[in-house]
């Protein structure tokens, strides 16, 4: 059998909260920066190492909000990595398919019912209502896991080979 290797790097899409956020994050640092000038006179040596402490102590939060996940499909086996600000790595899930115990469209009917169980639910795709959304119900690490993604056609042809009867793609034209 061939050995098979694919990966898909998909961006995070800012949400509302995210936004929030980050304005949030602007208006502390302001507050910040005016107590340290109004006060500045009595530690005026440390008033430039404390405002560039805190340039960058925003820089550091505010693309660490940056995040985008990597799908890699080596020969069946799913590995997804949360990659924060392009900086850091995380290993977020991991499973082989023939593991899965369903996988399918998040517009199916499936979803809904899978939805409705006790589990976590994992998001690693650009943004919950993206159209090209699938998910996985499986465990990992001894929890009970709802993880939605976006694989492209390539990783579902390779994840189904492996796991056929639960994995709910059917290919173009089939």
């Amino acid at each position: 059998m061939d050995d098979t290797f694919m990966e898909k790097i998909v961006a995070r899409r800012k949400t509302g909260q995210d936004y929030w956020k980050i304005t949030g994050l602007m208006v502390a640092s302001f507050l910040i920066m005016a107590a340290i000038m109004m006060f500045g006179g009595y530690f005026s040596f440390l008033v430039p190492l404390l405002l560039v402490g805190l340039g960058y102590g925003l820089w550091f939060l505010l693309s660490g909000m940056n995040r985008e996940y990597e799908y890699i499909v080596t020969n069946g086996d799913l590995d997804i990595d949360m990659i924060i600000a392009r900086r850091r790595r995380k290993r977020v899930f991991s499973g082989k398919a023939k593991e899965f115990e369903l996988m399918a469209k998040v517009s199916s009917d499936d979803y809904r019912q899978a939805a409705k169980g006790n589990r976590k639910l994992l998001d690693c795709s650009s943004s919950i209502k993206s159209p090209n959304n699938w998910f996985i119900e499986a465990e990992y690490k001894g929890e009970r896991l709802l993880v939605i993604f976006e694989p492209d056609e390539r990783m579902l042809k390779n994840l189904k080979r492996f796991n056929p009867s639960r994995i709910k793609y059917v290919p173009y034209g089939a």
